[in-house]
């Protein structure tokens, strides 16, 4: 467990959206010459903290190098300096859904409850909903701070929905029967995009698979794609990829499904509830006024949606630790975390969830159905966003890669059904 620091005597300054530095007299962070050294994805709350940034260096006193590339990039470079146990990152973002487990085992992360316990009472350090910071823990251990909530939402196309008479799904079933009758209707208009990257995939395929009323494994951790609800899933997600998707689907994840459907080449996305901005900015996309937004629609078993957050992390290997404490206040406080809703980044604090300042402005439809596709993600959501453990990721890999073959052609359902079965068989029972 990590040593205590000395905060509490630290307030939350609100007006300047900023705390002031104060840390422990010993710590090699203190004073005004500091330079944290911050690494994150491109990624929707990437865009909108770096403009603010620059507040939070005037008050503190503490710079902050940003550094950003794209996801795969990030994850490389956070993994070789945590590796390498490196001093030249300090903070990070992390994805604790997906690494959260092989990162708490190799001590890449420096645990938080002691920070936490002695944050100044203005961060309200139990302020984040309980999903949130539930999320970010680890063998009961807070290793992260949450930064989002998000999940798959279906965006679709009011003007087109609109002139065709088609209502917005409500089920799988509906998905692929709304899918089939704008086929019909256009051949301009790829009637559905979504993700169908290998590791990528599971996060939007996780509805479908979970909807069936099935989980990752059973409870003595064997896999359960050995069960016909894997097969119905994969097929249901395959023959939307493959008969109603995008040419070149296999190669697609949120970047390029949202730049599709903000081009007003698609009628439908399933994608990340963080894709708003991308979809209705007016300088970025060209049916921004005709966007409408409506939660993940459910299977047989009912709406079983993925969530998940993204969450900002210390490196045990920081020589700057009290400096990076205070910028991990400030980027998670309740005020910023306000600010941040106007990059519509949805909020892991309950307080600010229901905040009138926040709320006020979600005052158009597209928002007000957006708003309540989120609430959906809180209320139903699965947080795992592929089978847990120290090989998540390649797990989920190994779910991308069996269904990419069924998008292709290259395989049945059955067929990719069982070959994740017996690939994630041995992965599991490592851990």
């Amino acid at each position: 467990m990590s040593t205590r620091r000395k905060i509490a005597g630290c307030l939350l300054g609100a007006a300047a959206l900023a705390l002031p530095a104060c840390g422990s007299p010993s710590d090699s962070a203190s004073g005004g010459e500091d330079t944290v050294t911050l690494v994150m994805s491109n990624h929707p709350w990437q865009r909108g903290i770096e403009p603010l940034i620059s507040d939070f260096e005037e008050e503190s006193g503490i710079s902050v190098d940003v550094q950003t590339f794209a996801e795969q990039q990030t994850r490389d470079k956070i993994q070789l300096n945590l590796q390498s146990q490196s001093s030249a990152m300090d903070v990070y973002m992390t994805l604790p859904s997906r690494e959260g487990q092989l990162f708490a085992s190799s001590g890449y992360y420096e645990p938080l409850d002691d920070y936490l316990a002695e944050a100044p009472e203005e961060y309200k350090a139990d302020g984040f909903s309980a999903g949130a910071i539930e999320g970010m823990k680890v063998d009961g251990e807070t290793m992260a701070l949450p930064l989002n909530v998000e999940g798959p939402v279906l965006y679709y196309r009011t003007d087109l929905f609109q002139k065709w008479g088609l209502t917005p799904p409500k089920t799988i079933t509906d998905l692929i029967d709304t899918a089939a009758k704008i086929e019909q209707k256009s051949s301009d208009i790829t009637p559905i995009t979504l993700r169908g990257q290998a590791p990528a995939l599971p996060f939007t395929f996780g509805p479908f698979f979970h909807g069936t009323g099935l989980e990752w494994t059973d409870e003595q951790g064997t896999p359960n794609f050995d069960e016909s609800g894997a097969v119905e899933a994969i097929e249901q997600y395959a023959t939307l990829a493959r008969e109603y998707g995008p040419p070149g689907v296999i190669n697609y994840s949120f970047t390029e499904s949202s730049t599709l459907f903000a081009q007003g080449k698609a009628a439908m996305e399933l994608e990340s509830s963080n894709e708003l901005n991308s979809v209705v900015d007016p300088e970025k996309s060209t049916v921004a006024d005709n966007v409408g937004v409506a939660p993940v629609p459910a299977g047989e078993a009912g709406p079983a949606p993925t969530v998940l957050s993204w969450g900002l992390a210390m490196s045990p290997f920081s020589e700057k630790k009290d400096a990076a404490w205070e910028f991990m206040q400030w980027a998670t406080s309740p005020e910023i975390q306000l600010k941040l809703t106007e990059a519509d980044i949805a909020p892991p604090r309950d307080g600010v969830a229901t905040d009138p300042a926040y709320t006020d402005t979600l005052d158009t439809p597209t928002l007000e159905q957006w708003q309540a596709a989120v609430a959906d993600l809180q209320k139903n959501g699965n947080v795992e966003v592929g089978p847990v453990g120290n090989n998540a990721p390649e797990m989920r890999k190994v779910i991308g890669d069996a269904i990419g073959k069924v998008i292709l052609g290259d395989a049945t359902a059955a067929e990719a059904a069982d070959e994740i079965q017996n690939g994630l068989t041995p992965l599991l029972s490592e851990e």
